[in-house]
């Protein structure tokens, strides 16, 4: 072999030496970006998610305060919370109700279901329905019969509602919700404030303490 032949297979080599070393310091290189990511992903992640809640609150609360900020001024009153005590079908609370209808208190077992009911139903199968987050709109049988016929279209309208006669209202329509009330008189060419009870509904539909429990519960009494 002469000396150029030699020189060359030494280049060759080293050459190749080169390229090993430089691959090996690519693989290296890349191995330690991945030791690198996969100890940051956990982080990562946590950001990611912390991001997303916080996003989703944000514009949770903002639904809220756009929802809160176009109703009317609110006219209802808020009692006391009275319990949830069950007592069996038939008995009658210990203690006076705090509220006329009551909005919280000792009720039966079973929720008054969701309808329109042009009868009375009893105070303590609609107590249950206010504690599963639903609104119980009562009337005097008195009121204009264009006026119940409004109620009910209402009511109609909406989800998650009671509605009954009740005689022994303060005021000739009430919309109760647990722990709120409003009452309502008509006026004498039969309406009443509509927009009022709607704006109710939707402050405190689904605020109670077991709201959320599927329509087809209760009974109808």
């Amino acid at each position: 072999m002469g000396m150029d032949e030699e020189q060359n297979e030494s280049n060759d080599k080293k050459e190749r030496r080169a390229q090993k070393r430089e691959d090996r310091d690519r693989e290296l290189t890349k191995a330690a970006r991945i030791r690198t990511v996969l100890h940051m992903l956990p982080w990562m992640v946590l950001v990611l998610v912390l991001t997303l809640v916080g996003f989703g609150s944000w514009k949770f609360y903002r639904a809220i305060n756009l929802v809160s900020d176009s109703l009317g001024q609110d006219l209802s009153r808020e009692f006391a919370d009275q319990g949830q005590e069950h007592m069996k079908e038939g008995e009658r609370a210990g203690e006076p109700y705090n509220s006329n209808p009551p909005t919280s208190g000792p009720h039966w077992p079973d929720p008054l279901k969701d309808g329109i009911y042009n009868t009375e139903k009893p105070d303590e199968g609609a107590i249950h329905a206010l504690e599963h987050g639903r609104i119980w709109i009562s009337y005097k049988s008195s009121i204009p019969q264009s006026t119940k016929e409004a109620i009910e279209r209402l009511a109609g309208s909406q989800v998650r509602m009671v509605v009954t006669v009740r005689n022994a209202n303060e005021t000739d329509i009430a919309v109760a919700a647990w722990r709120h009330l409003d009452g309502l008189n008509v006026n004498p060419d039969g309406s009443f404030d509509e927009q009022r009870v709607l704006d109710f509904i939707k402050r405190y539909r689904d605020t109670a303490p077991e709201k959320g429990v599927p329509a087809m519960m209760g009974k109808t009494y």
